[in-house]
């Protein structure tokens, strides 16, 4: 009788091994890429919103204050619209990456979130940073004439897109951190439709 010993193959990771752990690697780099994201985000909102621009409009004369700030919120835009598609195809990877779980109600609202920040950041440099800086060109003042009021309701609207997507931010950073756990034994029969590899030896070969 040939007696039947481990190999070096029978201690080797399965195909569908391999697999998960491909996927948790493209997980955790997706979480990463998210979360710098949304914390590069959140930091350039914060700096020029609530730290440089009150200080600017109160310390420089106009028009040279508002021209200062537009032309720095339009710079910040090319980092926001940078962050927006960094933080959706960090959740394109995610969604192929955690298979059925990404189906999970957190996971959705990370996703929706990511989404609806990425609409504001769109909208924000494509048509409010660009109006307003148009305005400013023209010698408008804000809440003098017509123009002025429509540039004061397009600050007013970047303002509240700003803000929101401060606190969406950090809501979605904390979503990447909180939506990315340990596998649980369930998870392997969710996430694959292979069957679970035989035991090794001739243990193995007694149950095919």
């Amino acid at each position: 009788m040939t007696e039947e010993r481990f190999s070096e193959s029978d201690l080797a990771p399965s195909p569908a091994d391999r697999r998960r752990a491909q996927r948790a690697l493209v997980d955790r780099i997706g979480a990463t890429v998210g979360a710098l994201a949304a914390g590069l985000w959140i930091g350039g909102l914060v700096a020029l919103g609530a730290c440089a621009a009150p200080f600017v409009f109160e310390l420089t004369p106009a028009p040279f204050s508002g021209q200062a700030m537009g032309a720095a919120f339009a710079r910040f835009d090319h980092i926001s619209l940078g962050c927006a598609v960094a933080a959706l195809a960090a959740e394109v990877a995610r969604t192929w990456a955690t298979g059925p779980r990404s189906r999970r109600p957190a996971a959705r609202v990370r996703r929706l979130i990511g989404i609806v920040m990425a609409l504001g950041a769109t909208y924000v440099a494509l048509v409010a940073t660009p109006t307003i800086n148009e305005l400013h060109r023209a010698g408008v003042r804000r809440n003098e004439g017509a123009e002025g009021l429509r540039m004061e309701a397009l600050h007013k609207q970047a303002e509240a897109v700003g803000k929101a997507e401060v606190f969406l931010g950090i809501a979605l950073l904390g979503l990447h951190v909180l939506t990315l756990s340990t596998r649980r034994p369930e998870d392997d029969d969710e996430d694959d439709d292979v069957a679970a590899p035989l035991p090794p030896g001739p243990f193995g070969a007694m149950n095919k």
